[in-house]
């Protein structure tokens, strides 16, 4: 009965497409129906994959699969639309960060800064976000999240205080961290990689209108959090008796993480002069760790690559060339070019708050895979430059994750290891906090825009 009534409003979904999309037609061509297929398919998966009711991998490549079965896209057509720079990049990373994890580094910064705040509640918040958000401007946030998230529920417990506002604070950090750096979030590597901008472009335009709404996100955290996060002497007097120190467990591999961790990303920022592709960095220095690792090189690639996240990857790349290939994305470009013909930076705020407000329900890899494309039309129908288009997808796609548990999937780990620790973060709760802090950081960055882009 579910599965009759999920196909109705698709259906219904489908037809609401095309009225709107023959209105935005500027007489350029039909709509062929093959192109109302590849649609509907694309809105399945995505449908799919939001509802989790199968693993995201296996709803991108059912997806994938069917338009390559049904002959809307070649094998060999779908294959130059998968972007091997963006998968190299991610299998270098989780390599060197699942070899660094090991030797107990991040726990050691998590102990170690809630000791520094000496139990003030509201610095401790201030602290583990700031941590959060700096890990995520350089690793994954799925990654930083995975391995800081255990540590602040098992402090909150013995100091029997609750997690959740720590964790609340932690995981949207780290989608505003995520936004400063060209490897800080999927999204981001998929416009870097799109649009040729390299580490450095990332740092230059985008950390400092992180850094802005970071601080004022933090102080709305505070603020609304500020009844939850007192903490007593008796509390605070649990944690100052855990040893950080003894959170290292392998100082020797501590050192050869460190510097290959480091040699990867001062190779990011200078892979314009060695004229070298950040995954050839990243993987070069992933391979040249594992060499020098004790232990089976085998098994690390095997536990600490997350091959579902790679096979989403791959999917959702060949399902967003079959949208490409019918046309869709030209369609969808025009009709958003003609809606703010002659105001460039109209255009800039129409993609930040349409993509932030999409990517708050819409998997933002998924939003930002499909949307590259519509910015490169849109430009080209403007005759604006692109380059301004593609800092406002990146801000919207990154920020935009944090409005519900679908934007991001850094959302979807932190509530699982609260509900594991015994703590429940609802949709709707982290709805109601993750929405406004959505909001207040699409309008920082439409005034950071106009200050930038719009004078």
């Amino acid at each position: 009965m579910y599965y009759f009534y999920y196909a109705c409003l698709l259906s219904l979904w489908v037809v609401r497409c095309r009225l709107a999309v023959m209105s935005f037609n500027d007489g350029g061509g039909k709509i062929t129906m093959n192109a109302f297929v590849v649609l509907a398919l694309f809105l399945a998966t995505l449908g799919l994959i939001a509802s989790g009711r199968v693993a995201r991998c296996v709803a991108a490549l059912a997806g994938a699969s069917l338009l390559m079965g049904l002959g809307f896209i070649s094998f060999e057509t779908a294959i130059g639309y998968v972007d091997f720079n963006t998968l190299g990049l991610l299998m270098g990373m989780m390599i060197i960060v699942g070899v660094l994890s090991r030797t107990g580094l991040f726990q050691y910064v998590a102990v170690k800064t809630m000791k520094l705040t000496q139990g003030n509640g509201i610095v401790t918040l201030f602290a583990i976000a700031g941590v959060t958000a700096v890990l995520s401007a350089f690793l994954d946030n799925v990654t930083t999240v995975l391995l800081i998230s255990p540590i602040v529920v098992s402090v909150a417990d013995i100091m029997d205080t609750d997690p959740v506002p720590l964790l609340m604070a932690e995981v949207l950090a780290s989608n505003i961290g995520g936004t400063a750096t060209l490897i800080g979030d999927p999204p981001n590597i998929i416009i870097g990689s799109y649009a040729g901008f390299s580490f450095v472009d990332f740092l230059v335009t985008l950390a400092p209108a992180a850094t802005i709404i970071l601080v004022v996100v933090l102080i709305f955290l505070a603020y609304h959090f500020r009844d939850e996060l007192e903490i007593t002497p008796d509390q605070f007097a649990r944690i100052a008796g855990i040893d950080e120190k003894k959170t290292i467990k392998d100082s020797r591999l501590l050192v050869k993480a460190g510097l290959a961790m480091g040699a990867v990303l001062a190779g990011f920022t200078l892979h314009h002069v060695l004229h070298l592709e950040a995954a050839v960095i990243a993987l070069l220095g992933a391979a040249l760790l594992l060499l020098v690792t004790p232990g089976d090189g085998d098994h690390i690639i095997h536990n600490d690559v997350e091959w579902p996240t790679l096979v989403f990857f791959i999917s959702l790349f060949i399902v967003v060339g079959a949208l490409k290939e019918a046309g869709i994305i030209t369609i969808v470009a025009s009709g958003l070019a003609a809606a703010v013909e002659g105001h460039p930076f109209l255009a800039l705020l129409a993609v930040l708050w349409f993509s932030g407000l999409s990517c708050s329900f819409v998997n933002n890899v998924a939003f930002t895979a499909t949307f590259v494309y519509v910015i490169d039309e849109m430009a080209q129908a403007l005759a604006t430059p692109a380059e301004p288009l593609f800092w406002a997808l990146a801000l919207g796609a990154c920020l935009g994750g944090n409005g519900s548990f679908l934007g991001s999937a850094a959302n979807v780990v932190v509530a699982d290891i609260a509900r594991r620790g015994g703590h429940l973060i609802s949709f709707g709760g982290f709805m109601k906090i993750g929405m406004k802090t959505t909001v207040i950081s699409l309008a920082l960055s439409s005034v950071y825009l106009f200050l930038r882009f719009g004078l």
